[in-house]
């Protein structure tokens, strides 16, 4: 039994997968096993892992699956009782596993690992900060709030005591993430063990993102708090009012301060208030609808 099982989920991932599956083998740590579960509609990622990557437990699912339930069925598939969670467009340090699994050791804690960025462009650096802030490198170990999937470590029975990742959910680790707090499991953020994410989008497609993100969070938040029709009408006020935004860009100054990344936050300024308004713009419009709704 592998003392380590890496989760991946792949849809049309030909792109970025090579790279990342390179990066895995190159880890100072090895006592590991890869599974790619995959839904692309042709055999183009599949005839890549297949042949170059031999090693790696690759899983095809004749239907679409959303990255979250592709998840689930490699968790189905997984022989180890750690689990890792990560993504196709992720490129890990050679150190990353060695460093994610000696913090797990020693807490006994849920592990979110860094994420910095792959590449240099304004555009990259400006997607990065404003979707990834919270997880720059830098700084010590921390509690924080919420794990993205792109870099998390836990047990199988804490995985399975939170009820495991909403498969339908777009923000399935956000519901994990507060599901593994409501079980009284810490987060606990490591600055040392670093993935690279390298991201794909145009500006327009990431406006786009951070605007349908911003609204399934906002209905999460709403189912969360129930009746409490008060709460969504604060909501919705700080989210339309210039209340909520320079809070956030405030903590992204910080976090950016804190990862030695001050002259990049202030050159992709511009981008990061678009991005963040469009967050705030689509969790407005959840709260809209949920208040209109009666509920």
């Amino acid at each position: 039994m592998p003392a380590l099982s890496i989760i991946i989920p792949a849809y049309e991932s030909d792109v970025t997968i090579a790279g990342c599956l390179e990066a895995l083998n190159c880890q100072t740590f090895q006592d590991f096993e890869t599974i790619v579960v995959d839904s692309s509609p042709d055999g183009t990622t599949a005839d890549l892992v297949t042949t170059s990557f031999p090693w790696v437990r690759f899983h095809h699912s004749p239907h679409r699956l959303l990255p979250h339930a592709a998840r689930n069925l490699g968790v189905s598939l997984a022989e180890s009782p750690l689990l890792l969670f990560t993504d196709p467009d992720v490129y890990p340090h050679p150190d990353w596993l060695e460093r994610m699994v000696r913090a797990h050791r020693e807490t006994g804690n849920v592990i979110v690992g860094a994420i910095a960025c792959h590449g240099r462009r304004w555009r990259d650096q400006g997607i990065h900060l404003c979707k990834f802030s919270k997880w720059l490198p830098g700084g010590h170990s921390r509690r924080v709030d919420m794990g993205p999937t792109a870099n998390l470590l836990l047990s199988r029975a804490d995985f399975a005591a939170a009820g495991g990742l909403p498969g339908e959910e777009m923000l399935g680790d956000v519901s994990l993430s507060w599901r593994l707090w409501d079980t009284g499991r810490e987060l606990r953020f490591e600055p040392t063990a670093i993935v690279e994410h390298h991201h794909l989008h145009t500006v327009r497609s990431f406006l786009v993102e951070r605007y349908t993100r911003g609204m399934l969070y906002g209905r999460l938040r709403a189912e969360r708090i129930g009746r409490k029709r008060s709460a969504a009408m604060i909501y919705l006020l700080a989210s339309v009012l210039p209340v909520r935004l320079p809070r956030i860009l405030a903590l992204v100054a910080g976090q950016a301060a804190r990862a030695d990344q001050s002259d990049r936050f202030l050159s992709t300024l511009p981008l990061i208030i678009l991005g963040h308004s469009a967050s705030l713009a689509g969790e407005a419009v959840a709260w809209a609808g949920f208040l209109a709704s009666g509920r």
